[in-house]
């Protein structure tokens, strides 16, 4: 029988050609080098847009799933690919979720999940695919009913941690949750961590086995290469913190803190921001030396009372974010102190509905200080972000500091309740002229012109 290929040369050429299409694929198109790149710059971008600190709600958002969930799902050769490169299981979670794998619950004892052996022995499987490469851990103690477990497992990874995150879900009744051993905390801190960059400790339900542990701890870390550090209620520090670029303390008695610093002082020569809540701020003030400082943050619970005696000029300070609470002096030493800051803001950004501004009837203390408008004078200010103030004011700031270029109200001065003391006609008028020399918007709207 004769081939029909050569009886219809056209219908063979035809077959090879879909023969040969059929195999053509995005596979087949890119080189594996290329598409390795691309996935790396996927999984790098996923983990660069984490915020820090790391609330928990992100973090059991970010477990859920591997970042690269949805590639591993177009094709099989993409799901080995993912499957059987190291550097995609460095993001390694135990407590969190349901498993290391996924499963998105959250919740405590009484609800549903706790870390058993299966999530141990995940953890060690995550571990092992992940190479030698450099681990971001991330840890919620208050789902692990034995943290010892978990303990002995990380301590033979504890040189490769570059992230580690010790979170808490503060949005659970503490009956829901287990508690931490203070030992255990000391010992996974006390490891060495050579490789450390970043580090966060939450508001951890410690138990002490001694009473000697019933003040603040003061935890001194063996990371030297220690650059972000985030804790709350405990002290912790690298032995050598020169390498220390952003510093967020909460609800910290520096009073408390064994053993005491006895008046001594912390040099920090490249920390870039600082973050201070729920805290008396001039002790912190007076005991970190701060020389390259950009950013400082203070957000409290209630007005602070101990004043620093005497500041250093944060003669670099560029952001000053301080919640008003009223007329208080170590606000005033604090402003006084920075001179050529480029923004100022009497609320903190990122938490404005902590400024509670729709009920304000009261313009920002910044306002009232001693020697009015002129006080606030600085020759590089161009952003000025205040929960309220009248038109009339804000005006008035702008012609005396004319560097100003935003302004941001979160409360409409023009909507009511209004003032009594107001002439509310003069206050639209004063609204027109505003916007004439600044871009000044209200609540959350976005600046009108993107460009200043």
């Amino acid at each position: 029988m004769q081939d029909s290929s050569l009886l219809n040369p056209a219908a063979s050429a035809e077959g090879s050609s879909d023969a040969a299409a059929s195999q053509i694929n995005i596979n087949t198109i890119l080189p594996l080098e290329l598409l390795i790149n691309i996935f790396n710059i996927l999984y790098q971008d996923i983990n660069d847009s984490l915020p820090f600190p790391f609330p928990y709600n992100n973090a059991l958002q970010h477990f859920c799933r591997h970042p690269l969930l949805d590639l591993m799902l177009v094709h099989r050769g993409w799901y080995n690919l993912v499957q059987t490169t190291p550097s995609y299981w460095t993001d390694v979670n135990i407590g969190v979720t349901d498993s290391i794998a996924g499963g998105c619950s959250g919740v405590g004892r009484d609800g549903i999940h706790s870390v058993g052996m299966g999530e141990v022995k995940e953890l060690q499987e995550r571990l092992k695919k992940s190479g030698s490469l450099p681990l971001h851990l991330t840890v919620a103690p208050g789902f692990i009913p034995d943290f010892g477990i978990v303990l002995r497992v990380l301590e033979e990874h504890a040189g490769r941690l570059e992230n580690l995150n010790i979170l808490s879900n503060t949005s659970m009744k503490a009956s829901s949750t287990y508690d931490i051993s203070s030992e255990y905390l000391v010992q996974l801190l006390k490891l060495p961590l050579p490789l450390l960059k970043r580090l966060q400790m939450d508001d951890l339900i410690i138990t002490h086995s001694t009473p000697e542990m019933d003040p603040t701890l003061r935890i001194d870390l063996y990371a030297p290469n220690l650059q972000q550090l985030s804790s709350h209620t405990h002290f912790v520090i690298p032995q050598t913190p020169s390498h220390l670029t952003l510093l967020s303390i909460s609800s910290l008695d520096l009073d408390s803190i064994r053993p005491s610093f006895n008046g001594s002082r912390m040099e920090l020569p490249r920390l870039l921001e600082l973050r201070m809540a729920n805290c008396e701020p001039g002790p912190i003030l007076s005991a970190l030396l701060t020389p390259a400082l950009q950013v400082l943050i203070f957000q409290p619970d209630y007005a602070p009372t101990q004043v620093p005696t005497e500041l250093p000029e944060y003669s670099h300070l560029r952001d000053l974010q301080w919640f008003d609470t009223g007329p208080e002096p170590t606000f005033e030493l604090v402003f006084r102190r920075c001179p050529n800051i480029t923004r100022y803001a009497n609320y903190v950004v990122g938490q404005e509905t902590e400024a509670r501004a729709d009920t304000l009837v009261d313009e920002a203390t910044i306002f009232k200080r001693t020697g009015g408008i002129d006080s606030i004078k600085r020759p590089r200010l161009e952003e000025v972000l205040i929960d309220y103030a009248s038109c009339a004011s804000l005006s008035a700031l702008v012609d005396a500091v004319p560097t100003i270029r935003r302004i941001r109200v979160l409360r409409d001065p023009i909507a009511p309740p209004h003032r009594l003391d107001l002439d509310m006609e003069r206050e639209k008028e004063s609204l027109v002229e505003l916007r004439r020399k600044v871009d000044i918007v209200f609540r959350l709207d976005p600046w009108t012109n993107m460009s200043t």
